[in-house]
């Protein structure tokens, strides 16, 4: 059952997202009424993967040839990240009912709070490191989408242009990191590591420890990458004050906790 709550976690936003793209601006109640649903509805499949936390569950999708399986783990660090991740994003999606009201372009803008939200919780319950990478470049995308949702605005496009080039630098820090663990172990799954960092030598370990501390500090805006931040404000305020201060920021951290 963990797995099915997992993968609703991560694809009930995404599923929201399509359709809302599909369905475009036709009916702006019906659009509000649909974000808020799946975004509500995914919220609840992460508080309903809460109590598998204490087990540390770790499920496998095998994909085969390079990428080896794509390893998924339900622990307490995962799960109450996840938690996180799609309350916040669902509460930001509610408050933008009212504030997003009579905007142009309604169905982009859920589109990409939806996407953000199923790549942020992705980016938290995933063990394999080349996935983190792709749920990582997701969150970039969705934030230089969403920083620039005014695209009439010279400062709007000009603070997600910066924030999308700042934090790719954290994207090569992390790439390069998944490519050295792949490089020494055959696999992009940090568990074996974490169990036994003996498997990497020392040196090597030092310069994935270095690339994944560019990715921290990049995406959670420290220095000397912390400019990208005060220029994100140029969003609309829901994704200001509850994405990128309550989530995306917080994946950094993240990755070096885990």
């Amino acid at each position: 059952m963990a797995m099915t709550w997992l993968m609703l976690t991560i694809g009930l936003p995404w599923l929201g997202a399509l359709v809302i793209w599909l369905v475009g601006d036709r009916d702006e109640k019906f659009t509000h009424l649909l974000a808020v649903a799946f975004s509500v509805a995914a919220g609840g499949a992460a508080l309903l993967l809460l109590p598998y936390g204490k087990e540390r569950l770790l499920f496998a999708i095998p994909m085969g040839g390079v990428f080896g399986d794509f390893t998924f783990v339900v622990d307490g660090l995962g799960v109450f990240l996840a938690a996180i991740a799609t309350v916040v994003g669902s509460l930001a999606v509610i408050f933008s009912v009212d504030y997003m009201h009579g905007e142009q372009q309604l169905a982009r803008y859920y589109a990409f709070v939806l996407f953000f939200i199923g790549g942020m919780a992705g980016l938290v319950l995933t063990s394999n490191l080349l996935l983190m990478f792709f749920f990582w470049e997701i969150t970039a995308l969705c934030s230089y989408a969403l920083i620039s949702f005014h695209n009439d605005d010279p400062k709007a496009v000009a603070g997600g242009i910066k924030a999308l080039i700042i934090t790719q630098f954290g994207g090569i820090g992390l790439l390069a990191g998944a490519l050295l663990l792949y490089a020494y172990t055959g696999s992009n799954d940090f568990q074996p590591l974490l169990e036994n960092p003996a498997i990497v030598p020392a040196g090597v370990l030092a310069w994935m420890g270095f690339g994944c501390l560019i990715a921290a500090a990049a995406k959670s805006a420290q220095f000397p990458f912390q400019t990208w931040l005060p220029d994100a404000m140029e969003a609309p305020t829901p994704i200001s004050a509850l994405i990128h201060a309550a989530t995306m920021v917080n994946a950094g951290v993240y990755l070096l906790a885990r």
